[in-house]
């Protein structure tokens, strides 16, 4: 495998990527995804969860889950030179995470960034 999957570190760039990227709500996650044509061959995840779905631990277990799903749906399924933001949901932290996968999957599709292994 010749793309790397990197950290989004900086506000603005969640920022960016909420305001101006595509997005795919669904039951276990929301996936907001923008093209980013700065990096040959990466691909950029950063993962966030809000107070409302709960408190610390909640927070960094969903935080977690979707770090295992986003490692290996991304790396396999996902197109290159874009960058994905995971945000959990309520729903997350009882979610199991082959049906999480499953939720990240069909939003690639949705947002066009779904790549076929064929």
């Amino acid at each position: 495998m010749s793309h790397v999957l990197s950290s989004i570190k900086n506000r603005k760039d969640f920022l960016k990527i909420s305001t101006k990227g595509l997005s795919s709500p669904q039951n276990g996650l929301i996936l907001q995804t923008i093209a980013n044509n700065d990096e040959i061959n990466n691909i950029r995840v950063g993962i966030t969860a809000t107070k409302k779905i709960g408190n610390a631990v909640i927070r960094n277990k969903c935080k977690r889950k979707l770090r295992v799903v986003a490692k290996d749906i991304l790396l396999e399924y996902a197109k290159e030179n874009n960058d994905y933001v995971l945000i959990a949901r309520t729903s997350t932290f009882d979610r199991e995470i082959q049906m999480l996968k499953n939720d990240l999957i069909e939003a690639l599709k949705n947002v066009k960034c779904y790549k076929n292994n064929t």
